[in-house]
């Protein structure tokens, strides 16, 4: 993986991050909107017996390109330094500045309802209660 798409990895991490601190926003939300959503499940999915196995006998190499170690590094990196570095910020804006920051949450949300609607290939009853 190269440095640029790292740095992009980890960006979208410190997105996650900051979402995560604001009481009733996921940073799963801002995974699904950028497009990093299924590969981060993929990725979490993978850490398992395998991935212990692989660790125990310390096959390292092997255990990163299993558990995409090039993508979850960044991504995790990202979202540990938002929380410990922007809770503070996030507090301070969400008592200064709650409708501008509460605006800006709800338009991702708004968004991501929307990108979803749009994966919808017909509308029936049967795909809208399912």
């Amino acid at each position: 993986m190269n440095f640029t798409r790292s740095v992009v990895l980890a960006l979208k991490g410190c997105a996650m991050g900051m979402a995560d601190v604001v009481p009733g926003v996921s940073g799963g939300t801002i995974a699904f909107i950028s497009g990093i959503y299924e590969e981060l499940i993929d990725s979490i999915r993978s850490v398992d017996a395998t991935a212990l196995r692989l660790l125990v006998r310390l096959r390292l190499g092997e255990l990163w390109r299993h558990i995409n170690g090039s993508f979850l590094l960044p991504v995790l990196l990202g979202i540990a330094v938002a929380i410990f570095s922007l809770a503070r910020l996030m507090t301070y804006l969400l008592q200064h500045h709650p409708i501008e920051i509460w605006s800006f949450f709800f338009g991702l949300i708004i968004a991501s309802a929307l990108l979803v609607a749009r994966q919808v290939g017909r509308w029936d009853w049967r795909s809208v209660l399912s």
